[in-house]
């Protein structure tokens, strides 16, 4: 499955095999089968192909493949996956938005003596002990909570109690759903307001850029440039390689010089993507066939190249994207060892071809899962880079693509700070979210999707752009954030500009560019 595909994938039905497994002389029977009911807000039975969304995950936040299961409106009989484990979900929560939700026991996980279990009360639960958790923990470090949200946390607790005094279903969802609403909105109240104190006390970041891909250039006209002039200090420029080498040894640069040249004139940096990705289509035809001893030779050949031609007038590259074995990005079929052969490979041979460059490696599907959907060879980001770095491969930035418009700002708070905590610098270096629903002709993923707060608008995604960006800017070790597509007019992500089809202004672009004079950038 190609990575546009999957994401807007929902899983279909996995078929049961609750049969006996085999020990050495004697049967032993299989654990017994745990059972997971989920409603909408209105109390109907969640649908069968929103539930089968449902994935675990161990209490480092890995998610584990799926184990065997039968799924029907409103109940998931699955085998236990290892345990202890976490469970997520997206779900519709009504004065909130359509996003993932998740139960982890109260950070002790879940065992089978846990269920039967019904979703929708867990979450409340859990989401509630995930902000009170975190919010205590700021705090400790010198952080203030404003009393909107302790208020909406006290009711958040008050819903919950009452749920569990009502004797009747219809009533415990209905209060549920009334007790995330308070967790939901609190949770991404305290991350921001966090988020401004971080930025109230640290002198302006001169050093952060914003960025976005220059693809466009020249072809989308005077407005579109512009536009792009007045906002981005970085711009990513494109080395696909079947576009650039579809006959070997005989690539085209021209493109990229004419848009390096651009940027060049308005002091707006370059960076490089990709130098290696094995996404079907991009990969040549040439090199299919080719052994993996001469794939590693010729991309030697490809990043020397590129690196020396450009010198300092490209600083910094994405050398490698989506290296976790993502089926989308393994049009060759190669293991997790061969993946990190290549990282290396990469990282050596671009720093080879200029000492002075920055490294990035770069992956997408931060919450990974991809990984329960489809178990191994591929795995997490996370994973990928924690055994980069235990492969000591010399590199300088991780990469983070973020299009997930079903997690709320909390959730992509603690992810962000999950990848900080493996110390390296990082850059955003893809971002969309949508401006209208439904599907967009223009877009390669093709409807928009998730609800976040209510229905995707201008106003929505201009919400959704400030606090996102708000947050990177608050976090030190966040250099760059990267806006993937400037107009609607040639878009990945439904309705993802930041301009719309006439190449005029969105309220998002307004509201960019106010953070950009607000932070003295």
């Amino acid at each position: 499955m190609k990575r546009r595909p999957f994401l807007h994938y929902t899983t279909t039905t996995a078929l049961a095999a609750l049969g006996l497994g085999h020990v050495p002389g004697r049967m032993l029977a299989s654990p017994p089968p745990i059972t997971l009911d989920a409603y909408l807000p209105n109390g109907d039975a969640l649908p069968k192909i929103a539930l089968n969304r449902i994935y675990f995950l161990d209490l480092n936040e890995e998610p584990i493949p799926h184990p065997d299961r039968t799924v029907a409106d409103g109940r998931l009989i699955s085998q236990p996956p290892p345990l202890p484990f976490a469970i997520a979900l997206q779900l519709p929560v009504e004065g909130f938005g359509n996003v993932t939700l998740y139960a982890d026991n109260q950070g002790r996980g879940f065992m089978p003596s846990d269920f039967p279990l019904v979703l929708n009360g867990a979450f409340a639960r859990d989401r509630l002990h995930r902000v009170t958790t975190a919010i205590s923990r700021w705090q400790r470090q010198g952080y203030g909570m404003p009393s909107r949200v302790r208020d909406r946390l006290h009711r958040a607790q008050a819903y919950r109690a009452q749920a569990e005094q009502a004797t009747e279903l219809a009533a415990q969802l209905s209060l549920w759903n009334q007790s995330l609403v308070e967790s939901l909105w609190a949770g991404e109240a305290a991350a921001l307001s966090r988020a401004g104190q971080r930025i109230a006390r640290t002198p302006t970041r001169q050093d952060f850029k914003l960025g976005c891909n220059a693809f466009a250039h020249p072809y989308l006209g005077a407005d579109y440039d512009r536009h792009f002039e007045a906002l981005f200090t970085t711009a990513t420029v494109p080395f696909y390689w079947q576009p650039m080498e579809p006959e070997r040894g005989q690539p085209s640069y021209t493109e990229v010089d004419t848009q390096v040249a651009w940027l060049e004139q308005f002091g707006i940096a370059p960076k490089g993507h990709p130098l290696v990705w094995f996404y079907d289509g991009i990969v040549p035809d040439w090199v299919s066939p080719l052994p993996y001893t001469e794939v590693k030779a010729v991309l030697r050949q490809r990043i020397l190249a590129i690196t020396r031609r450009y010198g300092d007038r490209i600083p910094a590259y994405d050398v490698i994207n989506e290296a976790h074995g993502a089926p989308w990005a393994n049009a060759l079929g190669y293991d997790q060892a061969q993946f990190i052969a290549l990282t290396r490979l990469a990282c050596d041979t671009a720093r080879e071809g200029n000492p002075n460059l920055k490294r990035v490696v770069n992956s997408c599907c931060l919450w990974a899962r991809n990984v329960a959907l489809y178990g191994p060879p591929q795995r997490s980001p996370y994973s990928y880079l924690k055994a980069c770095l235990a492969a000591d491969i010399d590199f300088e930035v991780i990469g983070l693509q973020l299009y997930y418009p079903d997690q709320d700002m909390f959730e992509i708070d603690r992810l962000l700070d999950r990848f900080i905590a493996l110390g390296k610098p990082i850059h955003i270096t893809e971002m969309g979210c949508s401006s209208d629903t439904g599907p967009d002709e223009n877009s390669i993923v093709g409807e928009a999707e998730g609800q976040w707060h209510a229905p995707w608008s201008e106003a929505i995604q201009a919400d959704w752009v400030e606090q996102v960006y708000t947050l990177a800017y608050s976090k030190p070790e966040i250099e760059t954030v990267s806006w993937w597509d400037l107009s609607d007019q040639a878009v990945f992500w439904p309705f993802g500009g930041l301009l719309n089809r006439k190449n005029q202004p969105k309220a998002a672009y307004y509201r960019l560019r106010g953070l950009k004079q607000v932070w003295g950038l």
